[in-house]
C-alpha cells in the first residue's frame, strides 16, 4: 500500500498592512512591551509613533542590537526580557533585530516566560521576510560563524507592513532588502519544497518587485512604490518559510562570515551564477531541459519576460536580474562590492566546505559538491 504524504502550508502570522497598520499596537493599551531595536532607532520619528499608539502601555527598550547579532547580545536581551517581565514583545528594525528578537523569545519560553499578548514585528526593510519565517541567524562571537536557528517559537503572531516604516531607508539599503526579497522569490520558487502556494506567492512577489523595487530605490517617498515592495518582500518570506532556499544563501551565509558584504548584495552577485549551475546545461542542441532549467523559465514567463524558447527564457531571467541590479547601482562582483581579490580567493575552498554544510544548501533543487560551490565562488571574483 502506498503512504500517502501530508504537506503543510503555514500561514502564522497575522499581517497588518497599509499606512494605518500601526493603529494595531493599540491592542496592547495597559500592558508591559518590550521593544527591542537599535541605538539609532529609539530616537526617530517612527518611534514616536510608536510611543503614540503605546502611550498607555508601559515600555521598556532594549537597544542594544547590532549588525549581524551575536550570542553576547542575544543574552543581554534575555536578561532584558526576564527582568522586564513583558506581556508582550515587540521588535522594530531589520534582520538583526528581528533575529534578536526571535532568539529572545524562543530562549524566553525555555525559561518559562510566556509572552499573553504575543510577539509583534515592525520590520524596517523590505527584504528579509524575517517578519514570518521560522529562521534566525545568531554569529558566534569567538569563531565568527553564522549560527542557524529554526523554531515555530520564533515566528511572530502579528507583523505590522507600515510603508511609513521604510520610506526613510537610504538607497542602498533599499537595494540590499529589495535583491534579497528577489533571491528569496527565486529560491524559493525552485527549492525542494516548492508547492502551488509557495509558487503563487514567489511570483506575485517578483511582479510586484519587478514594478516597484527601482521605482521605490530611485524615490524612497514614492509610497505606492514603497507599499508594494514592502508587501512583496513579505510575500516572498511566507514562499520560502515552506518551500525552502538554496546555494544562493547557502554561498551568501558563508562568505558574509568572513567577509562584510550585505547579504541581499551577495545575494545578487552570486543569483546569476547560481541560475546557471541549477539550469543545467542549456546549449541549443536538442536536448531537453532539465526541471530545474522549465521552472526558471515558467517564473520568467510569470512575470512577464519574453524570449523565442524557454532555453533563452532561462537566460532572460539571468539579464533580468543583472538589469535591476545596474539599475540600483549594485556591484556584479566581489571585488566590486569591496573584497580583497587576493584575500577572498586564499579562502575560497573554506567558504566552499562551510556552504557545504548551511541549512540552506541542503534545499537547493540540484546537489552541489564542494568543488561546484567553489567554481561558483571563483566565478563571482
Amino acid at each position: 500500500m502506498e503512504v500517502q504524504t501530508v504537506h503543510r502550508f503555514q500561514l502564522t502570522t497575522t499581517l497588518c498592512y497599509g499606512p494605518e497598520a500601526l493603529a494595531e499596537l493599540t491592542g496592547l493599551s495597559g500592558h508591559k512591551v518590550l521593544i527591542v531595536t537599535d541605538g539609532f532607532m529609539v530616537s526617530t520619528p517612527l518611534m514616536d509613533r510608536v510611543r503614540e499608539r503605546l502611550a498607555d502601555a508601559t515600555i521598556e527598550f532594549f537597544d542594544q542590537v547590532q549588525p549581524n547579532p551575536d550570542i553576547e547580545t542575544v543574552a543581554a536581551g534575555l536578561r532584558a526580557c526576564l527582568t522586564f517581565e513583558p506581556d508582550a514583545l515587540l521588535a522594530i528594525g531589520g534582520g538583526s533585530a528581528i533575529d534578536t528578537a526571535k532568539a529572545v523569545r524562543k530562549m524566553g519560553l525555555e525559561q518559562g516566560r510566556r509572552l499573553t499578548d504575543g510577539f509583534y514585528i515592525l520590520p524596517t526593510t523590505s527584504g528579509t521576510g524575517s517578519e514570518v519565517s521560522s529562521y534566525a541567524v545568531v554569529t558566534d562571537n569567538k569563531t565568527h560563524a553564522k549560527l542557524p536557528l529554526e523554531s515555530r517559537d520564533m515566528v511572530a503572531d502579528v507583523a505590522i507592513l507600515d510603508p511609513e516604516a521604510v520610506r526613510t531607508a537610504p538607497p542602498k539599503l533599499t537595494a540590499d532588502s529589495g535583491m534579497d526579497a528577489i533571491s528569496h522569490a527565486i529560491e524559493a520558487y525552485v527549492g525542494k519544497g516548492h508547492n502551488d502556494f509557495s509558487d503563487a506567492l514567489a511570483e506575485k512577489s517578483l511582479r510586484l518587485a519587478n514594478q516597484y523595487l527601482v521605482r521605490s530605490f530611485k524615490d524612497g517617498n514614492d509610497m505606492q512604490a514603497r507599499e508594494h515592495q514592502h508587501t512583496a518582500a513579505t510575500m516572498a518570506g511566507i514562499a520560502f518559510e515552506n518551500a525552502a532556499l538554496g546555494i544562493v544563501h547557502g554561498l551568501s551565509h558563508s562568505i558574509g562570515g568572513t567577509f562584510h558584504v550585505a547579504h541581499g548584495r551577495l545575494n545578487g552577485i552570486l543569483l546569476p551564477h547560481v541560475i546557471e549551475f541549477n539550469a543545467g546545461e542549456l546549449g541549443f542542441g536538442p536536448g531537453a531541459l532539465t526541471a530545474t532549467a522549465e521552472r526558471y523559465a515558467a517564473l520568467a514567463t510569470a512575470i512577464g519576460l519574453t524570449a523565442a524558447n524557454q532555453r533563452n527564457l532561462v537566460l532572460a531571467l539571468c539579464e533580468w536580474i543583472k538589469k535591476v541590479r545596474h539599475e540600483m547601482e549594485m556591484p556584479t562582483t566581489i571585488t566590486e562590492a569591496g573584497v580583497d581579490r587576493s584575500e577572498f580567493k586564499s579562502r575560497i575552498p573554506e567558504i566552499a566546505h562551510k556552504a557545504t554544510g548551511d541549512y540552506c544548501t541542503a534545499g537547493n533543487p540540484v546537489p552541489a559538491t564542494q568543488k561546484q560551490l567553489a567554481a561558483i565562488l571563483t566565478a563571482i571574483i
